[in-house]
């Protein structure tokens, strides 16, 4: 989850990296989910009603346009998003014993 305080910084950072013509530009959007140490975001696209997976490490180019763009993929619907994070959640509690240490 990402602190409400930084909604706006970080939907200036998602935008910033769409070209100007991109339609999710004109779009509402909202990041739901940020995952730590990786450019990732789950986003609510108000507009649409989408959720959408943006994914900064993996680029492709837009439109054949010298502009890269996050990939980015569209869930199907609530349930979808659900198992990504309990998969997400579930990993991260694989790294770590019952008292809390690394392993």
């Amino acid at each position: 989850m990402i602190w409400i305080e930084y909604a706006d910084e970080f939907i200036a950072q998602i935008k910033e990296a769409l070209p100007p013509d991109h339609e999710m530009q004109k779009h509402e959007i909202f990041p739901a989910i940020k995952w730590e140490k990786r450019p990732i975001f789950i986003v609510e696209d108000d507009t649409t009603n989408q959720t959408i997976l943006m994914n900064f490490e993996n680029k492709k180019r837009w439109k054949k346009t010298k502009y890269k763009v996050p990939t980015m993929r569209v869930f199907k619907d609530t349930a979808e998003v659900a198992k990504l994070i309990k998969r997400d959640h579930l990993a991260e509690c694989a790294k770590y014993n019952e008292d809390g240490t690394l392993i």
